[in-house]
């Protein structure tokens, strides 16, 4: 069937550790602010202070898949019932999808059955500042090696196994995987601005779109790195979470991972 290029579902992927739970939650909190401008921030597999997460553990066949949350089918329903022609589907979660082209065909073909051409929006940061924050973050969650170890499986591997999770760090190879399944000409990557990551994101929107979409200025961070006192005090690796990167680090990474993020930017025009 013919797509009407008017109709744009925004597919916000992350990664990981650059601002999208912000974005989640503002425009989960405020679905009411955003649809006054005409855009719909899906119910259908919202998690509550998250993104579209349902969806993605539903396909991945994942333990924390919740029906009553939403499905896929109800995310169909929502797309093809709603009176909006701008839609945002954000979870950092669909980043692991540029290596399952066959979950991002089963979405592209559930948005153009309501309509919608699916546009990807990638927002990195340095490679150096992600291993660093994304470690500080899973020893929150479980994690249970050294940092010294965590840096040496991506440096050796290209990524970082993780429960459910296989953490990538090739940049390139992930902007050619959303190119595959959607082309180039969808695909938009933003560099990660760590003062600002709302302003940036949401003027990408509107580009796509084609009207400005305002956001709500002052919100903040809404997954801060400090942990819980309980952690600070008994966690075994709390002495872990201040290192950083080492210069030789650095330079096996640059030497890892050699396509610097300003080569990949692709603003919406």
């Amino acid at each position: 069937m013919s797509v009407k290029p008017q109709k744009h579902l925004i597919l916000h992927v992350g990664t990981h550790k650059t601002g999208t739970t912000s974005v989640q939650t503002m425009m989960g909190t405020h679905r009411d602010f955003f649809e006054t401008q005409g855009v719909l921030f899906p119910r259908a597999g919202h998690v509550r202070n998250g993104g579209h997460h349902n969806i993605v553990w539903e396909l991945n066949g994942d333990a924390g898949f919740d029906p009553s949350v939403g499905t896929l089918d109800d995310l169909a329903t929502e797309l093809r019932d709603t009176p909006y022609s701008s839609v945002v589907l954000s979870s950092e979660d669909f980043e692991f999808w540029y290596l399952r082209p066959d979950l991002l065909e089963r979405l592209k073909a559930v948005a153009e059955q309501a309509g919608f051409v699916i546009d990807v929006l990638l927002v990195l940061r340095p490679v150096n500042e992600y291993v660093e924050s994304l470690y500080k973050e899973l020893i929150k969650h479980g994690l249970t090696v050294s940092r010294s170890s965590f840096f040496e499986t991506i440096v050796s591997t290209g990524g970082y196994p993780f429960k459910e999770r296989l953490y990538r760090f090739d940049y390139a190879e992930m902007v050619q995987g959303f190119d595959a399944a959607f082309g180039a000409d969808h695909v938009f990557v933003l560099p990660y601005d760590v003062t600002d990551s709302n302003t940036p994101f949401f003027a990408a929107c509107g580009k796509i779109f084609g009207f400005p979409v305002h956001h709500i200025a002052v919100w903040g961070r809404q997954n801060p790195r400090r942990p819980p006192l309980r952690f600070r005090l008994r966690h075994p690796l709390k002495g872990h979470r201040r290192e950083t990167l080492s210069k030789h680090e650095l330079a096996l990474l640059a030497e890892r991972f050699p396509t610097p993020i300003a080569q990949l930017v692709r603003l919406p025009a």
